[in-house]
């Protein structure tokens, strides 16, 4: 009997414990929801969709969320607010509106993303993600050191040549066989330029390979033959600051890891996964492919590949990809800033910790702007003497704006141009079925698969 009393009084202490720990996290996550609702009430927030406690706004279409937030931006406006779990969040549908709140050093901080954020949970460290001092020391030094190893400069231009080059090689050794190109853009191209630049070449920041090289790398740092990459550079200034008897401060080697993962994935993903939408768009539109084609062959011919320098004399090509950008919407959501302190905007007043997401897809697909957003035009970036329309091109901006746009931009841009044009250069593109351009989210918008026949031109 006292063994049963025993156990069903622990049992019941147990209950409770849980209970009271559960209603007391309710409560914490829940907070958050019922001001910020009540603020919405009172017209002191943007209006949006419907949320609930803990689950947030859960009227979103996983599969297509560019068009949930599409539909938001027609029914409550440029400027909406919505919930993903209990992260409060503020949609901005208008390119303008963008680039005045992300030159505003309030609205520069960025929220801790999860999965996408630091893995130790560390979220001031890395140059994607990180916030305050950290995050401006580091970014300065990334641009001056990729400066100083070839953004920009002759040598990452040939370097993009020739993995261009590379590219055409692969794709003749198909003889014309259907082929499924994702890991070829995935595993050359970009990948490497951008490897070339933080360590030479070589491998991953992912791979274990990766933390042993750190290590040999600052064994040997006596070299005499100065730094040649980004890692370099950055062993370079601590050893310099262990020479003057200083702190390395931020210059840790877990900080290294975490810039070098960041400058990979922000410097290839983004650039091979559009590469597949241009082969996807120039299978679909066979005659806007034939006029890229014949603008190559009239200015370049096949005797040279091309290279950056020609963008201006291929306006046609230029814009083809910039139609691509607009109407693929890739990153449709570019990555969210966070505002570090309490904003008054316009006549809202917005939390400190609050997101903000560059809703990039509903400006993209705005008709006020395009007229048939949802037809794929090129023409429509090409003015009445041939020229590029800059002002038209200027507002699809897929790298994002401000201070925290993709410090990679210039290099991303170089080699999209360099590799599709040489890629048609070459190469008619077909596929045995025409593939679809609805748009698969992992998590920016991917072409489903297909496969691709190129026949030597």
């Amino acid at each position: 009997m006292a063994c049963d009393f025993f156990l069903s009084f622990t049992w019941t202490n147990c209950a409770l414990s849980f209970v009271v720990v559960a209603g007391a996290l309710f409560f914490k996550w829940s907070r958050k929801y019922f001001l910020r609702m009540i603020d919405r009430r009172l017209g002191r927030i943007p209006p949006g969709p419907r949320a609930f406690p803990i689950l947030g706004t859960i009227d979103i279409d996983t599969k297509q969320p560019q068009v949930t937030f599409r539909k938001w931006v027609a029914e409550y406006g440029d400027v909406f607010s919505f919930f993903l779990g209990s992260r409060f969040c503020i949609g901005v549908g208008d390119l303008a509106l963008v680039r005045t709140l992300f030159r505003d050093n309030r609205f520069l901080g960025r929220p801790n993303q999860g999965i996408f954020g630091h893995l130790d949970g560390d979220v001031t460290e890395g140059i994607l993600f990180g916030n305050g001092e950290i995050w401006k020391e580091h970014r300065r030094f990334a641009l001056s050191a990729l400066r100083d190893f070839g953004f920009g400069k002759a040598s990452s231009l040939e370097k993009i040549q020739k993995e261009a080059a590379y590219l055409v090689e692969v794709l003749k050794e198909q003889d014309g066989a259907p082929y499924d190109p994702t890991m070829l853009f995935a595993s050359v191209g970009s990948r490497n330029v951008i490897s070339d630049l933080l360590f030479s070449g070589g491998f991953a920041p992912t791979d274990q390979r990766f933390i042993q090289f750190i290590e040999n790398v600052k064994e040997n740092l006596r070299e005499l033959a100065g730094p040649r990459d980004y890692i370099d550079a950055f062993f370079l200034t601590q050893h310099e600051r262990k020479t003057a008897g200083e702190s390395l401060g931020t210059f840790t080697d877990k900080q290294l890891v975490r810039n070098v993962s960041d400058l990979f994935v922000a410097g290839y993903e983004t650039t091979s996964t559009f590469l597949r939408w241009c082969m996807v768009y120039m299978i679909r539109n066979p005659e806007v492919q034939v006029k890229v084609q014949a603008e190559i062959d009239t200015v370049i011919g096949r005797a040279r590949n091309p290279a950056p320098a020609d963008k201006s004399s291929l306006p046609y090509t230029d814009a083809v990809t910039i139609e691509i950008h607009r109407i693929t919407s890739f990153v449709p959501f570019g990555i969210s800033h966070c505002t570090t302190e309490e904003v008054k905007f316009e006549q809202y007043t917005i939390p400190k910790g609050t997101e903000i997401w560059p809703v990039q897809c509903n400006h993209f697909m705005n008709p006020k702007i395009w007229g048939d957003p949802e037809t794929f035009r090129p023409e429509r970036f090409i003015g009445k003497s041939g020229e590029l329309l800059h002002s038209l091109a200027d507002e699809v901006q897929p790298f994002s704006v401000g201070r925290r746009a993709c410090l990679g931009e210039s290099l991303a841009r170089n080699e999209i141009f360099t590799f599709f044009s040489t890629i048609l250069q070459n190469f008619t593109l077909t596929s045995e079925v025409v593939p679809s351009a609805e748009a698969r989210i992992s998590p920016v918008l991917t072409p489903p698969t297909f496969r691709l026949i190129a026949r030597c031109r």
